[in-house]
């Protein structure tokens, strides 16, 4: 026997109403006399005890009927074999997602997370199907779900719990928008192929940190089968900020290295220290103080301490969290290249191109220029170790054969006629292209840059606004040319008549440049102008790579190839890495995403406003508790005892009317009859 609403069995107080009546006997409150009975004796009558029932099966009968009545409230049933196990609990399809980003590396989240997944395990039944997966910057499936053949038994579970015990945080950022709209789609696609009425979840294990991305959901629209059973894992309060080396910035003329602190929003400490330090030696120095807010961020000047540019990250000091304290970057080079040059001038010229080509190339500290002239007769073989040939004069054919073969080698070289003699070896090697016929120099007349490419590598750095200005350099004197029909040289520069001045064709692995006027005196203010000596950095950085420190890439970026042919790759932790060989070496820095440093709770709100459908957990024991009551409300709505027993409670009331009224009337007395 069981019974739906227990709270009516408090109805069964009422059974104390009867024997109160029937213990408490009412005293009459007045006297009547009569005159007729004056003159007679009173006798007072003899009193039995108050506590005695007189009717006892009126009190019975009154009893049953409000017991039956108090039952039939309660809406009892009869059990019979309603008993439930585990296995009759209706399948479910429990897809376990668990957040391995770098956040989750914080504290002890990662315990944390592993526990809720292992209870998640145990709160499944045999028959229901499990899989895991694990998302950061995309899904992973661990463990899928079983297919049709296979019985997803208590195998499936061991298997999940097996692997759950390999898995750790990755360095990745996390993109919970992508994760968990790709498996809701996978589950309701799975649902419509297999014709399955099985409710698919999606039990999401994280820390649920602002930075997550959550754009995939935007245009998303979500299946409405399918729940997630959002499960977070927190630290208590606790204070997390990180540090990023501010690269490409056009503040500043100093060149100070500049960084970024900022501070989560959840953070309960304001200071920080950062510094520089090194692989080889990482023993603290000296720090600067920055006073960052909650939820803020700050930017300050962290000079690279003096003599060593090794220094190949910036550290962070003053929160809990250590995960992202550190950001690496590549430390400038210092480069020995070797310059050839082809002219006839002298070094100490100053009416020559030589004079102010070593100008312009020496005093930087991170790279040492030497420049080997190269005067006819002299073979070309001579200099095959250059990377840059930097052409003045008119070249011989065996000289022009030579310079070809080291073009195609991968070398880069620069013509810069310095007289109309010299200008042909601008035809000689572009073949591409026509000499006109020069103009007349006029002395008073002049013309500018107008037009010119800021997406070559030649002009890119000098794209910013403070920079980008070639209009005040005069040009005296120039070679016009013509390009003939389909030709492959690309023009990057032009005057302001609409002639090139700069000239660009790949020949092979390398690549040939031409000017048609030089920075000779006798040409243009070139040579004397603020932008020669960039342009000559630029050429050098173009022919033998760039001195400055690489910008680091993000963790999951592709890894920069060194040799054509290689597979690309994400780079999966941060730190400093070399690739290629000794004499190609790329060295490059890998840093963590700043959005995974953002670790403020994310408002579960935010995937309610996104059209996710979210549900509550709900344990194995609560999920038991629930179907056995939606099968006692089934047996008890078919079998309606509660029918029969307020049958039985009118029975018991016509039957205690019917006794109270043959009670309630008096005894009959004989008749005395007189003498």
């Amino acid at each position: 026997m069981g019974i739906l609403a227990p709270l009516f069995l408090a109805g069964l107080a009422a059974l104390s109403v009867p024997l109160i009546l029937h213990l408490v006997r009412a005293t009459p409150r007045g006297k009547q006399e009569f005159s007729s009975l004056m003159f007679l004796s009173p006798t007072p009558p003899r009193l039995t005890r108050r506590s005695r029932f007189d009717q006892i099966l009126l009190l019975l009968l009154r009893l049953t009927a409000l017991a039956l009545l108090a039952f039939a409230f309660t809406r009892p049933f009869l059990r019979e074999s309603s008993l439930l196990t585990i296995n009759e609990l209706p399948k479910r399809r429990v897809a376990i997602l668990l957040d391995i980003s770098a956040s989750m590396r914080r504290g002890d989240l990662w315990q944390q997370a592993v526990r809720a997944a292992e209870k998640q395990l145990n709160e499944l039944a045999p028959h229901d199907d499990v899989a895991l997966f694990t998302y950061s910057d995309r899904l992973q499936t661990i463990v899928p779900f079983p297919n049709d053949q296979v019985t997803a038994g208590e195998s499936a579970i061991d298997i999940a719990r097996s692997e759950l015990q390999k898995l750790k945080p990755s360095w990745q950022i996390g993109n919970l928008g992508l994760a968990i709209s790709t498996l809701a789609s996978e589950l309701d696609t799975a649902q419509d192929v297999q014709q399955s009425s099985v409710e698919p979840q999606i039990v999401v294990i994280s820390d649920f940190q602002k930075g997550t991305r959550l754009d995939a959901l935007t245009a998303y629209e979500w299946p409405n089968r399918v729940r997630i059973i959002p499960q977070p894992v927190a630290l208590k309060g606790t204070t997390n900020a990180n540090v990023q080396l501010l690269v490409n910035r056009e503040d500043g003329e100093d060149g100070e290295p500049r960084i970024r602190v900022a501070n989560a929003t959840d953070s309960q400490g304001d200071q920080f220290f950062v510094r520089w330090g090194s692989e080889k030696n990482d023993k603290p120095g000296e720090e600067a103080s920055i006073y960052v807010p909650p939820g803020e961020s700050r930017v300050l000047k962290l000079p690279r301490p003096a003599g060593n540019l090794l220094a190949d990250r910036v550290v962070l000091r003053g929160d809990d969290q250590d995960f992202d304290n550190v950001y690496y970057v590549v430390p400038p080079r210092k480069q020995e290249v070797k310059l050839a040059y082809l002219g006839d001038d002298q070094a100490d010229d100053p009416q020559g191109l030589l004079y102010y080509l070593q100008l312009a190339c020496s005093g930087d500290p991170l790279r040492q220029v030497n420049i080997q002239a190269m005067p006819k007769g002299v073979a070309l073989t001579a200099a095959s170790d250059a990377r840059l040939f930097v052409v003045t004069r008119l070249l011989s054919a065996g000289e022009q054969t030579a310079l070809k073969n080291l073009l195609e080698q991968g070398r880069v070289a620069l013509l810069a006629p310095s007289d109309d003699q010299a200008s042909a070896i601008l035809p000689a090697l572009f073949d591409d292209l026509e000499l006109l016929e020069s103009k007349p120099v006029d002395e008073d007349a002049f013309v500018l840059l107008g037009e010119l490419d800021f997406t070559h590598p030649l002009f890119a750095p000098l794209a910013g606004p403070r920079y980008n200005d070639f209009t005040k350099i005069h040009f005296w004197r120039h070679r016009s040319v013509a390009l003939k029909p389909e030709s492959k040289t690309i023009i990057l520069a032009r005057f302001d008549d609409g002639e090139p001045w700069l000239l660009s064709r790949a020949v092979g692995a390398g690549q040939l440049l031409a000017l048609t006027s030089s920075w000779s005196p006798d040409d243009s203010q070139l040579a004397v102008s603020s932008k020669f000596v960039p342009l000559m950095g630029n050429l050098l950085d173009l022919a033998c790579g760039s001195t400055k420190p690489l910008e680091g890439i993000i963790v999951g970026d592709a890894v920069p190839l060194v040799e054509a042919g290689e597979a690309a790759e994400p780079a999966t932790e941060p730190g400093i890495f070399r690739r290629g060989s000794a004499d190609n070496e790329l060295t490059y820095a890998v840093n963590l995403s700043p959005a995974e440093s953002d670790t403020a709770p994310l408002s579960l709100e935010e995937l309610d406003q996104l059209g996710v459908r979210r549900t509550a957990e709900v344990s194995l024991d609560t999920r038991l508790t629930r179907l056995r009551q939606e099968r006692d409300t089934e047996l008890e709505g078919r079998q309606k005892v509660w029918r029969w027993l307020l049958v039985g409670c009118l029975l018991f009331l016509i039957g205690e009317t019917l006794w109270a009224g043959m009670a309630a009337r008096p005894a009959a007395k004989p008749l005395e009859v007189a003498a």
